[in-house]
């Protein structure tokens, strides 16, 4: 059983502040970005989810465009370290990969795990086997195995999605639950989240 959850941070209050370790070997903190850039965090399912990977593809894709929106996109799963770096060594990810593997800043931010219903296990079992498969097939993409996270969160233990906009002064600006095998808004939605927090846009909204 999980340790205690607490509430998800409502917009205007500060964000709750972490420090992870990445995938690169450093460690990353909230704190690290305050005074310096906008934030986009995105609790993720990670590496073993097909869904997830599809989604931080479309991420990595775009990276320019939020890095031009004076932004950083911090992905937290539930990967150890070494899970993590031992895909990154064949596969490039532009943003930073953090692992909270005990879920411990998912706790914070009100994220629990959940047990699905046995059919909806099924259900969505097949589904990643068959995206699993295409990617092998089409794109040579091998996915690394969910053996260790099944073992860490139990069969039927799935953990929801979470995009949260926390803006340089480290204030929380949006928040938004997402489904475990739902995809993430567009690229656009999410630009457009962020696109008022930039230097010139924030200072002339606080003059007024």
């Amino acid at each position: 059983m999980e340790q205690a959850i607490d509430s998800p941070p409502s917009v205007g209050e500060k964000a709750p502040d972490f420090r992870l370790p990445s995938a690169g070997g450093s460690e990353i903190a909230l704190s690290d970005f305050v005074g310096r850039m906008n934030l986009l965090l995105w609790f993720s399912k990670g590496l073993a989810c097909p869904f997830c990977r599809r989604n931080m593809a479309r991420l990595s894709q775009a990276y320019p465009q939020f890095r031009d929106s004076e932004s950083e996109i911090l992905q937290i799963t539930h990967n150890t370290v070494d899970e993590a770096s031992i895909y990154f060594r064949n596969y490039h990810l532009a943003t930073p990969y953090l692992c909270d593997s005990d879920r411990q800043v998912h706790l914070r931010y009100g994220i629990p795990l959940e047990q699905q219903a046995v059919g909806a296990v099924v259900g969505n079992t097949l589904t990643s086997c068959l995206m699993v498969t295409g990617d092998l097939l089409l794109r040579g993409q091998k996915s690394p195995s969910p053996v260790s996270l099944i073992m860490r969160m139990g069969p039927r233990g799935q953990s929801g999605q979470m995009v949260v906009v926390v803006d340089r002064a480290g204030v929380v600006r949006h928040v938004e639950r997402i489904g475990p095998f739902d995809t993430l808004p567009t690229v656009a939605q999410l630009l457009s989240l962020l696109a008022p927090l930039r230097s010139g846009l924030q200072s002339a909204g606080q003059a007024a």
